[in-house]
């Protein structure tokens, strides 16, 4: 029996959410530069990682494992900073979270070694 790839629909529903909040905010790259720049950064990595995490078979090679690591670190530094300026939505909450179940299912399916049951 095959386990269940969680890390890919997180990395495809962080994709989604990223791609969303930067389409609904397009005078982001006028009045906020850094933060356009951090969302884009943040579209790629969440973008490479569901396409790593799709074409990989049952273990995740070390380079996806670090790329959702970097995932989590990050979405965690942003809850941080949302929650210590007071302006945490429902959207950083939901990154963490979705960066969370992506890097804890990598380190999982590296810890199985890829074992099917």
């Amino acid at each position: 029996m095959k386990r269940t790839n969680l890390a890919c629909p997180a990395a495809v529903a962080g994709t989604a959410d990223t791609a969303l909040f930067l389409l609904r905010r397009p005078g982001l790259f006028r009045s906020a530069p850094g933060r356009a720049v951090g969302s884009v950064a943040f579209l790629g990595v969440w973008m490479a990682l569901a396409t790593r995490t799709a074409h990989e078979g049952d273990k995740p090679t070390s380079s996806t494992l670090a790329l959702s690591g970097a995932a989590f670190a990050g979405n965690l530094a942003t809850l941080a900073v949302h929650l210590r300026h007071g302006v945490a939505g429902p959207r950083v909450f939901l990154g963490t979270a979705l960066s969370c179940v992506a890097f804890a299912d990598c380190v999982r399916r590296v810890q199985h070694g890829g074992r099917r049951g």
